[in-house]
């Protein structure tokens, strides 16, 4: 009696991972937008729009229209910001290393873009993606 007991809570807390990554929004970084232009584009994330191609040019319009993104290595998944303001980690000691959530690389779908604004000037580039469960993979950072 109790091994199943003990066997069913197991089990529920293996099926309540995968929902997490399900449960809440999910966002990965593309790069950062500054004066019209990438500052940088981060290597490994290729945008593209609805039509599948490479979306190129560095306008709020332009990337506003992405619908996919394709990964060439893992990346973070954190949550999604929007247009708030960032978290300031000014005079925080540095974190040990810890296994991070990811995305595994390939092509995932992206339902929005936002912008949260830098405090240094430009913004971030913040893609909303749709990630299945079985996509996600733990990275040490």
């Amino acid at each position: 009696m109790r091994t199943n007991r003990l066997f069913l809570l197991a089990a529920a807390a293996l099926l309540g991972a995968p929902a997490f990554a399900q449960s809440e929004a999910q966002c990965i970084v593309a790069g950062r937008l500054s004066d019209a232009r990438w500052a940088p584009r981060l290597a490994g994330v290729q945008l593209l729009g609805g039509d599948g191609r490479v979306v190129t040019a560095a306008s709020r319009e332009a990337l506003a229209a992405v619908k996919q993104a394709r990964l060439a290595q893992p990346a973070l998944l954190s949550r999604c910001d929007g247009d708030a303001p960032l978290f300031q980690a000014d005079g925080e000691a540095p974190g040990r290393r810890t296994q991070v959530p990811a995305v595994a690389a390939g092509t995932v779908e992206v339902e929005g873009v936002a912008f949260p604004k830098l405090r240094t000037g430009g913004e971030l580039v913040e893609l909303r993606v749709r990630v299945p469960a079985q996509r996600v993979v733990m990275v040490t950072r």
